[in-house]
């Protein structure tokens, strides 16, 4: 039987049943590029873009290629067009190591992801409680939101496991399968894609990078341990999804004793242990327990096979 360590590499091995030089990455990367920004000169067409282009800056153009990759279309009909005409390797080789997409198994991630969530968020409570030395929820009290609030909700949690989707299609696929042809230590690449995964969110300020990091290594764990992303899709909109609640229903404010208390270093080292690894060593945990992996599928066939790696 293999040792589990070789699991983790028979997924990111499957970028060798197509190209894997780094001129065929460059280009990949370009392709992305380019459908990024005309995907967004093609919205300011339709939005206004004469406005746009008066205040014009040279910073927009990099914000232009990253909100257009953002989007879910941009980016997986860039790695459908690249895997064909420039990888030339299967696009369902980014997802799994049996060249398949279940949707079952990422509803499991989901549904794996939200009881670890609430253990986690009980953790936070009960560590609050006891550094506060009063019973409380760390994240804001309960409050009815409005209306449109709702309506704004509903549209994200809608669209969230497309964006979850191809989110990891990028970080989990295709960049992890590509570092890992040039560091062949997979915790290294795992590493690397969870500092890039958490820099790309540039919304978020150092301390919650912090816990995007967290998040990514857990998310990795499920995908190369599992031999596919569908567990990982799945935790990332439930993630998500979990997210856009709280900021929904808990948006009264804290207590005074926790808003008015300075937060320590090894109070937001809790934090990260408890609501960003936590849910995924659960999962990883439970999945352990009860058999619950994907059968490993042996890619040496697949790779070695009708489809012979290229350099370009």
């Amino acid at each position: 039987m293999k040792p589990e360590i070789d699991f983790s590499q028979a997924f990111i091995d499957l970028a060798k049943m197509g190209r894997t030089g780094w001129r065929a990455a460059a280009v990949t990367i370009l392709l992305i590029a380019f459908l990024s920004i005309l995907s967004t000169l093609v919205t300011l067409i339709f939005t206004g873009w004469s406005v746009y282009f008066k205040h014009f800056h040279i910073v927009d153009v990099a914000n232009a290629i990253v909100s257009g990759g953002a989007n879910p279309v941009v980016c997986v009909f860039g790695f459908w067009l690249a895997c064909k005409r420039i990888l030339r390797r299967p696009f369902l080789s980014l997802i799994s190591t049996d060249l398949t997409f279940s949707v079952r198994r990422s509803l499991l991630g989901a549904a794996l992801y939200l009881p670890g969530n609430a253990f986690g968020l009980m953790a936070m409570s009960l560590y609050a409680s006891m550094r506060y030395g009063a019973w409380m929820i760390p994240f804001g009290h309960f409050e009815w939101p409005h209306g449109s609030q709702i309506f704004g909700a509903v549209a994200a949690i809608i669209a969230i496991p497309f964006f979850a989707f191809a989110e990891e299609l990028f970080f989990r696929g295709w960049l992890m399968q590509t570092l890992g042809q040039y560091i062949r230590v997979p915790m290294v690449a795992v590493a690397l894609v969870a500092v890039l995964f958490a820099a790309y969110h540039t919304q978020y300020d150092l301390q919650m990078k912090t816990l995007m990091l967290a998040g990514s290594l857990g998310l990795s764990a499920l995908c190369l341990r599992d031999q596919r992303l569908e567990l990982a899709i799945g935790a990332h909109s439930m993630m998500n999804i979990c997210a856009v609640l709280q900021i929904l229903f808990f948006t009264g404010p804290l207590p005074h004793m926790q808003a008015s208390a300075t937060v320590t270093t090894f109070d937001w080292l809790s934090l990260v242990i408890l609501k960003g690894a936590l849910p995924f060593a659960l999962m990883c945990w439970l999945l352990q327990k009860t058999g619950g992996w994907f059968p490993p599928a042996d890619t040496r066939g697949a790779i070695t096979g009708d489809v012979q790696p290229e350099r370009l």
